[in-house]
């Protein structure tokens, strides 16, 4: 864990990743149904979710805010995450670089064409394209600034 706290790219990304992640989290509990199983986890955590839910209601976002965005953080806060981890794309990491995206566009596609559990949203593939160019553009933007400007993000501190 020391060697993955080690560069700022890296921490840059580990914040990224965990704000996302936040964000999120935050999204889902304060404008998601109720019924989703991820609810019986906050059952006991007290009037904080009411509360967070309540003031939610005050506002009137786009459906792809409530349903779509949520799940392109989630995924781009993996991404950013597995690359902070393996610290770019190589052949070991590309499985998990490659896997959980695999999974969400598959279970999207999935529900369109074989009737699977869930509700198809074309938003969602839009959100989940956007997170992987976002990470491809996060990897991007390292690499330059590793060639361009001799910065040593292994030794950096």
């Amino acid at each position: 864990m020391r060697e993955l706290l080690k560069s700022k790219a890296r921490r840059i990304e580990l914040a990224m990743a965990l704000l996302l992640f936040i964000v999120e989290g935050m999204l889902y509990l304060t404008f998601r149904s109720t019924e989703l199983n991820m609810f019986r986890l906050y059952e006991h955590a007290g009037p904080w979710v009411e509360s967070l839910r309540s003031w939610g209601d005050s506002f009137d976002l786009p459906e792809w805010v409530r349903f779509s965005l949520p799940d392109g953080l989630w995924l781009l806060s993996y991404l950013l995450l597995v690359d902070a981890i393996w610290n770019g794309f190589n052949k070991v990491s590309a499985l998990w670089y490659l896997i959980i995206p695999g999974v969400a566009f598959g279970s999207e596609l999935a529900q369109l064409f074989w009737g699977f559990t869930g509700t198809y949203d074309k938003m969602d593939l839009v959100c989940y394209g956007a997170a992987v160019v976002i990470t491809l553009l996060v990897i991007a933007l390292k690499n330059f600034i590793r060639k361009h400007f001799y910065y040593n993000d292994e030794t950096t501190d």
